[in-house]
């Protein structure tokens, strides 16, 4: 995948991006000329199932773990074929349907672990018809307190769909994939 238009990155040195300064970025976006297809964003209609899908994945995972969850992936939606593409427009609309189902769900279920999240994520983008993955990453840097944490998000293809954008979480390297392919 081709790096992110300037437009599409986000401002550096800031520790999260929020739903507002991702709007701007569609805005600056929207102006450079990145054209986004009608069908790629995700209308309100939609969100229901997909915090349901978001639901099902992580109450599989608390209830039997990661096993019990990856079956509860699914398959990319054929139906919308354009939210399948990995460019730029494709991510940002990946990114904040990401937003308000993390938002939705945490209203509902609360805040969990960072791998029941993304999974939960991406379930719900997958039902969508984003080609979502989870990423599962290992620290690099040593954390002064002795713990080696793994750490899980989203993502598609490189670019994280939730917490910070336009690159992987920083200090860590990517382990796993899920789901994998065949």
């Amino acid at each position: 995948m081709s790096p992110a238009p300037s437009a599409l990155r986000p401002a550096a040195g800031s520790p999260r991006e929020t739903p507002r300064e991702l709007r701007r970025r569609l805005v600056r976006s929207a102006l450079a000329g990145v054209r986004v297809p009608a069908e790629v964003p995700v209308r309100g209609r939609e969100l229901p199932r997909a915090v349901a899908d978001y639901l099902r994945a992580g109450r599989a995972f608390r209830t039997g773990g990661l096993a019990a969850a990856l079956p509860l992936l699914p398959a990319v939606d054929p139906r919308r074929p354009r939210r399948a593409l990995r460019d730029e427009a494709t991510a940002f609309c990946a990114r904040a349907a990401a937003w308000q189902i993390q938002g939705l769900a945490r209203t509902v279920a609360g805040a969990h672990l960072c791998l029941h999240e993304s999974l939960g994520v991406c379930a719900a983008l997958r039902g969508l018809g984003f080609d979502a993955e989870v990423v599962i990453g290992y620290p690099v840097i040593e954390h002064s307190d002795g713990s080696e944490e793994l750490h899980a998000w989203p993502a598609l293809g490189d670019l994280p769909l939730v917490g910070r954008g336009g690159e992987r979480p920083l200090g860590y390297v990517e382990l796993l994939r899920y789901p994998q392919e065949a």
